[in-house]
This record gives C-alpha cells, structure tokens and sequence, in this order.
C-alpha cells in the first residue's frame, strides 16, 4: 500500500511520499485547492495509466506531482476508463484517510458527447466519483488535470 502513496514532481522527477508532502505544502500555502486526474493509453502489450495530483492556487498555477505506471494491456476500453476513474478515486480517498483536505474536482477524461467512444461509460463514472462524495469535471467543463496525465502517458 505504501508503494501507492509515492509520487513524483512533475518539475524535477523526484519522489515524495504524496500525504506527507501535501500536508507539509498546505501548511505553506494554506490557501491550495487540490485536484485529482487519471489518463491511460494502451501501447503495444501495455496499458499505461498516469495519475495527476495538481495543487493549485489561484492566480499563481498548479504545482503537480504525478505517478504513472504500466500494467499488462487492458483490450476492453470501458474497462480502462472505469480504472481510470477508480484510481483518481482510491488516491483521492488515501488523502482523505490521511486528514488532507478534499480535493475540490477529480476530474474525469470522459465525454459526455455521445458522438465519442468515451462516452459509453460517462454516465457511470460520473455516478462513481459522485458517490463517493466528490466533484466531478469532465471534457467540455474547461480546462483539466487529464491534460497533464494525457501528456505524462505520452512521454
């Protein structure tokens, strides 16, 4: 379980235990908003997922720290998005059993557009994230933190 709770900066790669270094940066900046947001894409035998904790204060941008891993191909794309969603859940829920704050938006890389495949389980995950007592923002709400899952799944 530990393993779960290290992340990396996105500015210098560096590992950080996520509790421990959130709690000590809203300490700092008590004013930070915390967003949650999932990616994956599947590469040849792999899917990889990269989970994005962006902690944002207003006017000033969002300091993030990610964690991005791979596991064997995941064929069924519901089943990838719903995972997705799941992990920016169950990280979600280890920061609140750790006493941080709630994040403000986990946010969703799904569709509400049915002309878009994604959209096949939009309705469910919407279900998922606000069942378990969280915001929800998803594509066409403006900007994201899937972008920059999006952009670690890719590098």
């Amino acid at each position: 379980m530990q393993e779960q709770l290290l992340f990396s900066k996105l500015t210098s790669n560096v590992k950080v235990d996520l509790c421990s270094y959130i709690n000590a940066y809203i300490e700092q900046h008590p004013d930070t908003e915390i967003m949650i947001g999932c990616d994956s894409q599947n590469y040849a035998e792999n899917t990889i997922y990269a989970v994005v904790v962006a902690l944002y204060k207003k006017g000033k941008g969002a300091h993030l720290l990610y964690r991005r891993w791979k596991t064997a191909k995941e064929y069924t794309r519901s089943t990838r998005l719903l995972t997705e969603v799941w992990n920016a859940i169950e990280t979600a829920e280890l920061m609140r059993g750790s006493g941080l704050p709630k994040p403000i938006w986990i946010d969703i890389d799904l569709n509400p557009d049915q002309r878009f495949k994604s959209n096949e389980v939009f309705r469910q995950a919407v279900g998922m994230v606000e069942g378990m007592g969280y915001k929800v923002r998803y594509k066409t709400m403006g900007p994201m933190i899937t972008y920059a899952a999006d952009h670690l799944i890719k590098t």
